[in-house]
């Protein structure tokens, strides 16, 4: 069953409730809380502003502005990224390369030239914090006109699976400069569906009229007029999958689609942003020294104004030179008042140590306790609630490069013709926790000694940096080494002869 989108508000349902859930959690990850939370808004006043070309004139037809002012500033300490990030951070640290399974061939140079176009080492940080932040993130595989194949991710607001599990709908909003200073919007979709036939890739653009879907436009003519390149209709026979896919994070049988990962915590975040202002607010308000003056030397300055200005006030400059009462001792003096706000700190500790609880996040990635090991071990011990999270998100992403991987392979043999062996590549993964270089050599030089480690492995972890030329190269040198070490001198030695 395929989704309608002419006619209809966009995003179509039921996808819209989910849409609208993820521009929450965005709003909450990227600390924009004064949208969401009603505390922030309460201590904002709202202003009517007339702009006038001249005084006393006010021009017709222009409407008047709203000013946002605030006499308090609503602090934001938003821990609610560090529960998004940290997962992103120790899977960022653990990706190591992606290669085919298979020592050499067509398809050792294809996966090659696919991870260098998709370059899943630089996105895997961005993807799993999306992945996080919205509850779900998709990737497609594409193909330019040269040949070059990749695959890419995607926001999980412009992926739309059918309710049949047949297809899905990629779509996405692109907004044109229309000359006026305005913009036109366009709803671009690319449809994949089964057919009997096999994966039939359709593209479709449709006219915005704002939230609203209008009529379907010639997709040829939308790419001549804005110059872009959009690829053909086409039946990719032998295909029998999506040549695109998603990745979930915490579903469950009522939630197939995925949760966020600060679905929990929001409230939360709002106490602590609000118990922070409040005191903010109260160190504003009471902790500048106010000057306190004796009420004759008051009375004094009043009076002379009354004589200058002919009214009775005092002013802060008034008081920059002043005089002390002679007979009383009586002078200026500033008073300061100590506000008690050690229950306040607390507080908004223990909220911290809630939120990262709810969250499966350790404390010392929020810099509450000491992160310090003296072993790798003892550091993995500290860090285990937060490594054990993204032990079970790399199990999710692993699979899904693999199968983009694989996608792509299943692509090429489609369109060239090519005779590729769709099948996973390989994923080194190394440890999500630093260690100290001595531990880590001797970790990977025990293996290969043990015999469990091959001795390309164990060069490729101990110098991941290295290009592929120098890990060979360096193979090669210990091998000879060991050749060397090895040979038994009676070998070696000539031959006796008597002459």
């Amino acid at each position: 069953m395929t989704i309608i989108y002419s006619k209809k508000r966009f995003p179509p349902p039921p996808y819209d409730t989910e849409v609208e859930d993820m521009k929450y959690y965005r709003d909450l990850y990227n600390g924009d809380h004064d949208l969401i939370f009603p505390r922030a808004r309460s201590i904002q006043t709202t202003e009517r502003v007339i702009r006038r070309s001249r005084p006393g004139l006010i021009r017709r037809g222009m409407s008047a502005d709203i000013k946002i002012t605030s006499e308090h500033q609503y602090v934001v300490v938003n821990f609610a990224s560090l529960v998004a990030e940290v997962p992103a951070d120790l899977i960022n640290r653990a990706l190591g390369n992606v290669s085919a399974d298979v020592e050499s061939g067509p398809e050792l140079e294809f996966v090659s030239s696919v991870v260098t176009a998709s370059k899943p080492n630089d996105k895997i940080w961005a993807a799993v914090t999306q992945h996080q932040v919205d509850g779900l993130i998709a990737y497609r595989i594409r193909r330019s006109v040269k040949g070059k194949v990749w695959f890419e991710w995607m926001p999980a607001d412009r992926y739309f699976p059918h309710e049949d599990g047949g297809g899905a709908d990629l779509a996405w909003i692109e907004e044109w400069d229309n000359g006026n200073g305005g913009k036109l919007k366009f709803l671009r979709v690319e449809r994949q569906e089964m057919s009997d036939e096999g994966l039939v890739i359709q593209q479709m653009v449709f006219k915005m009229d704002g939230e609203t879907v209008g009529d379907e436009i010639d997709i040829n003519q939308y790419a001549a007029a804005y110059e872009i390149e959009i690829p053909d209709n086409e039946t990719l026979k032998d295909v029998t999958e999506l040549l695109c896919g998603f990745v979930i994070n915490d579903e469950t049988l009522l939630h197939p689609r995925g949760r966020s990962a600060l679905r929990n915590i929001d409230t939360i975040q709002e106490e602590i942003n609000w118990t922070i202002t409040r005191d903010s607010i109260v160190f504003d308000k009471h902790g500048k020294p106010k000057l306190a003056i004796p009420r004759a030397l008051w009375d004094t300055v009043a009076n002379q104004n009354q004589r200058d200005y002919g009214a009775r006030f005092v002013r802060g400059a008034d008081l920059e030179v002043v005089s002390f009462d002679e007979r009383t001792g009586a002078v200026p003096q500033y008073i300061t008042w100590d506000a008690k706000t050690d229950q306040s700190f607390k507080h908004v500790e223990r909220l911290i140590r809630y939120m990262l609880a709810v969250s499966k996040t350790s404390i010392q990635a929020a810099g509450l306790e000491d992160a310090k090991g003296d072993t790798g071990i003892a550091l993995l011990y500290l860090w285990i609630q937060s490594v054990i999270k993204a032990e079970a998100i790399k199990d999710k992403f692993d699979a899904a490069i693999k199968d983009a991987i694989r996608k792509c392979m299943l692509l090429e043999n489609a369109i060239s013709g090519a005779a590729l062996k769709p099948v996973n590549p390989v994923i080194e993964w190394g440890d999500m926790l630093p260690k100290a270089e001595s531990e880590k050599d001797g970790e990977e030089s025990k293996k290969y000694v043990d015999g469990v480690q091959s001795l390309e492995t164990t060069v490729r972890r101990l110098h991941p940096d290295w290009s592929e030329e120098a890990i060979q190269a360096e193979i090669q040198k210990i091998q000879d080494e060991k050749a060397v070490d090895t040979l038994n001198p009676t070998f070696t030695q000539p031959p006796r002869v008597t002459v």
